[in-house]
């Protein structure tokens, strides 16, 4: 299930830091700008938040680009390609909810690994996703605007009974 307290001190994040998380290809279609903007957000309400991205691809320069125009440089830390074994079950294990707003996912592949280590998950339901993102299954549908996506998240911060409940309904499914 991998060891997050390893990733977060490797990386320096404090143990006690919320962290949404996103893993997979940094292409265009995936939409993590709107994870960006809505961790811009969020961090309003939870000034210690962290987005977590991993993954490399073709946006990588420009979401950099984009977190430095939003000021939340220290609230994003972009880890690039990790190995399956180790690396990427440690930043899983990490994560305190998985984030993902593609609305082109025709698989969803990187939501079904959350749910398997027992990370709760908050995704927009569009296409494949939505297959996976129903009730009792560790997952929340988000909403589509990143405002109402960071009162989602924020929503699940304040629940940690209702977080560790999908973790074990995520393993389960």
């Amino acid at each position: 299930r991998g060891n997050g307290g390893r990733f977060r001190e490797a990386w320096g994040i404090a143990p006690e830091r919320k962290v949404a998380l996103f893993v997979g290809r940094a292409a265009f279609e995936k939409n993590i700008g709107f994870l960006l903007e809505m961790i811009a957000l969020a961090r309003r309400q939870q000034p210690d938040l962290m987005l977590v991205i991993a993954g490399e691809g073709p946006a990588l320069p420009a979401l950099r680009r984009k977190a430095a125009a939003l000021r939340i440089d220290d609230h994003v830390r972009f880890v690039g390609y990790l190995p399956r074994e180790g690396g990427l079950c440690d930043c899983y294990a990490a994560a305190d909810v998985f984030t993902f707003a593609s609305q082109t996912e025709t698989q969803g592949l990187v939501l079904l690994e959350a749910m398997a280590i027992g990370l709760p998950v908050l995704a927009i339901p569009a296409l494949g996703a939505a297959e996976i993102i129903l009730p009792r299954r560790g997952a929340v549908a988000a909403a589509d605007t990143p405002d109402a996506f960071a009162a989602q998240l924020m929503a699940l911060f304040e629940r940690p009974g209702e977080l560790a409940a999908m973790a074990v309904e995520a393993v389960a499914f």
